[in-house]
């Protein structure tokens, strides 16, 4: 915790404080060495606070009291401060109190800082018989330290709260955004090969009893596109638990013509222009590769008695790639959107591109523009 990085420099401070109380002494006596003695204890307590508070009390209070008893019976006069308790002790409860209403739960914190004012009072009766000598302005900056000690304590567990608060909300956040880019993945790699899968297996019975052979001749497709999931799965999968790098695409040219030729084998008339640049960042690569994939996914599942599917992915004046897949299918009526066009629009909003997708006057369309320059 931050409060730790405090233990040591709080430790030097007592020290140096318990090492004049010795200088001012000048050759103490046994009882003033006893009371030196029975101050350690406090500083202890104090120092070993911030990690430990399990005995810091009963020895602290313990300490005090035997203290004022010695003190009282031998009439040893010590230096002090605003306080009815030696420079070091008054500095160590000080302390203490700071760190216990820091940390501790309010319960326990009452009690611990109720037991040191109460302490303080009984040192305060027996040293120094305040109620007789009326020295009220000991009283007063008695008062003032303690309630400064315990106003530093509550500040710092309220930032504590606060920081604890904004700790979780990033958590939360993180855990959020790792959630949608799984859930974007799944949607966009998987759903694509098992959509095709669904399009070729349905194709086969429609056409299995009146041409075997050609239901047949669609099974390969069908393993190729379940073969192709499965892979995809492994790769998020060894994504998650080693935390391997998925580019998606190494060939961005290839694997696009690749997911054309997929749509052709399922009897879609695609036609294919694309102009890349020599390099494209792995990232952008990686969405625009979903970006068509999705589209295409879409048209299967949604556009009816589409003649023709165009894909366009070319390089703009503006510096940036331009990914354009159309349709000149009508859109399904039972179609009540999913999350694809979200996925596609956050893909693109992640790089600080321009998205849009819906109907045009023959079909559909999804456009997307993203940048080439800083993108790494």
């Amino acid at each position: 915790m931050d409060s730790h990085r405090g233990q040591w420099p709080i430790a030097a401070g007592l020290a140096l404080l318990m090492l004049g109380e010795l200088v001012l002494m000048n050759r103490p006596g046994s009882s003033e060495a006893l009371v030196w003695l029975l101050s350690v204890p406090p500083c202890i307590a104090a120092v070993t606070s911030f990690k430990s508070r399990a005995f810091t009390i009963p020895v602290t209070v313990a300490s005090i009291f035997v203290a004022s008893f010695v003190i009282r019976l031998f009439d040893v006069n010590l230096p002090t401060i605003l306080s009815p308790l030696t420079v070091a002790e008054t500095a160590a409860c000080l302390v203490l109190t700071a760190v216990i209403v820091r940390e501790e739960p309010r319960r326990a914190a009452t009690w611990s800082v109720g037991s040191l004012m109460a302490v303080s009072f009984f040192a305060a009766l027996v040293r120094d018989n305040w109620l007789s000598s009326s020295n009220y302005n000991e009283m007063l900056g008695s008062l003032v330290l303690g309630f400064g000690a315990v106003g530093v304590g509550l500040y710092f567990r309220a930032r504590d709260t606060e920081s604890g608060r904004l700790i979780a909300a990033a958590v939360t956040d993180a855990q959020k955004e790792e959630r949608i880019a799984l859930a974007r993945e799944l949607h966009d790699v998987v759903a694509h090969h098992v959509t095709g899968m669904l399009v070729q297996a349905q194709a086969a019975l429609e056409v299995s009893d009146d041409d075997p052979h050609a239901a047949h001749r669609l099974l390969p497709g069908i393993v190729r596109s379940g073969t192709e999931a499965l892979g995809a799965m492994r790769r998020m999968v060894g994504t998650l638990r080693q935390g391997e790098s998925d580019d998606a695409t190494t060939d961005l040219a290839a694997d696009v013509i690749s997911a054309v030729e997929r749509t052709r084998e399922l009897g879609f008339e695609t036609r294919l222009r694309i102009d890349l640049p020599d390099e494209v960042p792995p990232e952008l690569g990686r969405s625009v590769l979903r970006l068509v994939q999705e589209s295409l996914t879409n048209v299967h599942k949604h556009a009816v008695s589409p003649t023709m599917i165009d894909v366009e992915i070319s390089r703009t004046h503006g510096g940036a790639l331009r990914v354009i897949v159309a349709d000149d299918g009508r859109p399904h009526e039972l179609n009540q959107g999913g999350y694809g066009l979200v996925g596609m629009r956050e893909r693109v909003d992640l790089l600080g591109g321009l998205f849009s997708a819906g109907p045009r006057e023959n079909g559909w369309q999804v456009l997307a523009e993203l940048p080439l320059k800083g993108i790494k």
